[in-house]
């Protein structure tokens, strides 16, 4: 489902404001609804819970209407300049954690490795 995990740092070479709040926070086990694929995102898929709140998942996440995994699509609002520490990739994305301590997903065009 998810890629590589790695702990290296990064510096926000692009500012990144988080899309969607609230984001969507899954278990595994939990009914989903699946949806269409992202065209600007390929390897993401459009998923809603029971309670109507949707999310962009990794593929293959969802099978049979439920979650393989618990997964949190939760975006990290960073500024140009911020550092991260880089967790985990999936399909053009980095799971990065905030000096601040906070933890979300950053497109991988905003980042560049500091070493």
């Amino acid at each position: 489902m998810t890629g590589r995990s790695i702990a290296e740092t990064a510096r926000v070479t692009l500012a990144w404001t988080a899309s969607y709040t609230p984001a969507l926070r899954v278990v595994r086990g939990e009914r989903l609804s699946a949806g269409g694929t992202d065209p600007d995102n390929p390897g993401w898929r459009w998923c809603v819970n029971a309670e109507g709140l949707g999310g962009w998942l990794p593929e293959g996440l969802v099978v049979e209407g439920r979650a393989r995994m618990a997964f949190d699509s939760v975006e990290l609002t960073v500024r140009c300049g911020d550092l991260v520490t880089l967790l985990e990739t999936h399909a053009g994305w980095w799971l990065c954690r905030h000096a601040d301590g906070r933890v979300g997903w950053v497109p991988d065009a905003n980042l560049a490795r500091t070493g």
